[in-house]
């Protein structure tokens, strides 16, 4: 059995044998990342989850009915099994995000994404974070905006007064670190990052940190993470 000290063990789970081979083959050279399986939608199963022992499978959902049952348990069944789903499509049309986030899957980014923004989107799903491709989350803060739930800002990130340490902090959480690894990256303490969170949600008028990832998606709020993360 390969040794995963110290890796990141990932599955790749494609209708297509060519996208599979070629996404597989690009994730083996990247470090500290370990492609433990590729998969053919056709033949997913259950067990495979338990043999092969991924923490984030990337999982292309052209060509499969995502409003089939089977579909959605297969989402479901992997996040029982502590499995991050990233979905990957050609198609960012918000009907389709919204059926795949509902039926699991913790991120949705194109399928021509640039390899290290998949591999950031990688780390930060694995972490417990959200990985949203900015054409999907700008739909998704359409739709939070009809959907009777609190308004969302749309204006952009230059117009609202934020110190640097906050601007510096809503990057990370647009990149999906915890409250734990934001201190850690910055070196302070959590009752800090706690108190800087809320002043945000109060300087933005946004209802909770899924939002505030969301913003900070759209608006191009950028920051740097430390390997060690």
């Amino acid at each position: 059995m390969q040794d995963l000290s110290g890796l990141l063990p990932v599955g790749v789970c494609s209708g297509s044998s060519v996208y599979r081979a070629g996404l597989a083959t690009v994730l083996r050279d990247i470090t500290g990342i370990a492609v433990v399986a590729e998969l053919d939608t056709d033949h997913y199963s259950p067990r495979w989850l338990g043999d092969q022992r991924p923490r984030v499978l990337l999982m292309d959902v052209d060509g499969f009915d995502i409003e089939d049952m089977l579909a959605r348990q297969l989402m479901n069944r992997t996040a029982e099994h502590e499995v991050k789903v990233l979905a990957l499509s050609a198609n960012l049309d918000l009907e389709t995000a919204m059926k795949v986030l509902h039926g699991g899957a913790a991120g949705f980014l194109h399928k021509d994404t640039p390899v290290q923004r998949l591999v950031d989107a990688i780390r930060a799903v694995d972490r417990g974070g959200a990985a949203l491709d900015p054409q999907v989350a700008g739909g998704l803060i359409a739709a939070l905006r009809h959907s009777g739930s609190p308004e969302v800002p749309v204006r952009p990130g230059s117009e609202v007064k934020l110190t640097p340490r906050q601007r510096q902090i809503l990057g990370l959480i647009g990149h999906g670190l915890a409250n734990v690894e934001i201190a850690r990256q910055l070196q302070l303490g959590r009752p800090t990052v706690k108190s800087h969170i809320s002043s945000l949600l109060r300087a933005l008028d946004l209802r909770d940190r899924t939002q505030l990832a969301v913003y900070a998606c759209v608006h191009g709020f950028r920051a740097t993470v430390a390997p060690s993360l």
